[in-house]
């Protein structure tokens, strides 16, 4: 039975994003579904808080207890806002009642922007996709959800379970220590504004190049490409003992038939050493292996257990929360940044009721990080690839659209960025 009243420890992921997130850092992430007619707001608002009342695990805000963060109940009414200039900017939730998480609306767009502490790629692409839902049917549309929209289905006590602490085995850990990557540098945009690059091509068609030319899946392909553009433009990359390391972020259900809306992902991780001579299928089949030796459940397990454990240990557990705080920035630059060079998230395939697919367009995902940050999505025979950077160089970027065109993909590029930005960024 759902409750009215309510709190839940921050699951392991989310712990550290509070201490570590700020202006030019918000570990927030991005959906958005584009429909045929411009928003309603009033409609709007009363959609997001239908579903905020029958899902606990978004309806909540962030307190601060002695030793850890927690979550409890929210009983503010959530307002939606017009779609700000910045990207997945920092938020602060005071200002926003309380709520992790922002709605936002620009013409036919509705957009979902989530603080990484609430959930991940999965739980959030949930929320949206209920929220759409609820807006089309009070817009007086009769839509059959056919069991996929979370909203119109039983609250369950599983939607809000920490399934790291769930899964957690004590005795199978592996070490967590990394090497240092290499990091892209480069003249940045003002004011944490980031440049959004989104290619767009047929899903049929690159599934069918990625699968007969190279015998890989879309992530390993792209992971690879993204990989070599930045060893093919990185001059100073080929004189660096650092290597590239991509980090691809792994849903943890299905692995481990969880039904959490909660975090419950964890990055495998593409490294290639430093050397002049790799070739782009060089890279492909490097990456292809570690993908394949990294996706094992037993793997998967060990690296949750060391990470639960650590939250474990009792010198953490009695350690003051603004003592951890600390730690919690420090193991951030040890075990986070320092040791990853680019991101890439593919969400997969976006699967909505047949009556809702008639009135969405397209639906969109944006990442954010340090770097270069790549957010992938497929929506009917839509894939769609978007890069987000604060980086003004996009030689890496024209090095990947490159390599596409070379494997005769068609594709569509769209940005925010405008030639009279020059001035202003």
């Amino acid at each position: 039975m759902q409750r009215t009243k309510y709190w839940h420890r921050l699951d392991n992921a989310a712990k550290v994003f509070p201490a570590i997130s700020k202006n030019n850092r918000s570990n927030v992430f991005r959906f958005s579904m584009y429909l045929k007619e411009n928003i309603n707001i009033d409609i709007l608002n009363e959609a997001v808080n239908i579903v905020l009342d029958r899902t606990e695990a978004f309806n909540i805000q962030l307190k601060n207890g002695f030793f850890w963060n927690y979550f409890s109940e929210n009983k503010n009414y959530y307002l939606v806002e017009p779609e700000p200039s910045v990207v997945c900017k920092h938020f602060k939730f005071s200002q926003n009642q309380g709520f992790l998480f922002k709605v936002y609306y620009l013409n036919n767009k509705i957009t979902l922007e989530t603080f990484h502490a609430l959930s991940d790629g999965t739980g959030a692409l949930e929320f949206l996709k209920s929220i759409v839902y609820e807006y089309l049917t009070l817009m007086g549309n009769v839509i059959d959800h056919e069991n996929l929209i979370l909203s119109r289905q039983p609250f369950s006590n599983k939607e809000n379970i920490d399934s790291f602490y769930d899964n957690y085995q004590p005795k199978n850990k592996r070490v967590l220590k990394e090497e240092k990557a290499y990091h892209l540098t480069g003249d940045t945009f003002k004011d944490n504004w980031t440049i959004v690059f989104k290619i767009q091509t047929d899903i049929n068609k690159f599934l069918k190049l990625v699968k007969e030319k190279y015998d890989v899946t879309i992530t390993q392909y792209l992971t690879a490409l993204i990989a070599y553009s930045i060893y093919d433009e990185g001059i100073d990359f080929k004189n660096n003992k650092k290597p590239i390391k991509m980090f691809i972020p792994v849903n943890l259900r299905p692995y481990f038939n969880s039904k959490s809306l909660r975090n419950f992902s964890l990055f495998i991780k593409a490294t290639y050493k430093s050397r002049r001579d790799w070739t782009f299928v060089e890279m492909l089949e490097t990456t292809k292996e570690q993908f394949v030796d990294q996706l094992v459940k037993d793997k998967l397990n060990q690296r949750i257990n060391s990470l639960v454990g650590l939250e474990r240990n009792i010198f953490i557990r009695f350690t003051p929360l603004f003592i951890k705080n600390i730690f919690f920035k420090l193991g951030y630059q040890m075990l986070g940044e320092s040791i990853n060079t680019s991101s890439i998230s593919n969400i997969g395939k976006i699967i909505l009721p047949k009556e809702m697919e008639a009135h969405v367009i397209d639906v969109e995902f944006i990442n954010t990080g340090h770097g270069i940050n790549t957010a992938v999505s497929t929506y009917l025979d839509l894939l769609n690839i978007t890069f987000n950077t604060n980086i003004k160089d996009l030689s890496i970027i024209r090095t990947f659209i490159k390599q596409l065109r070379e494997d005769n993909i068609d594709i569509l590029v769209d940005t925010n960025y405008k030639d009279d930005y020059n001035e202003l960024l």
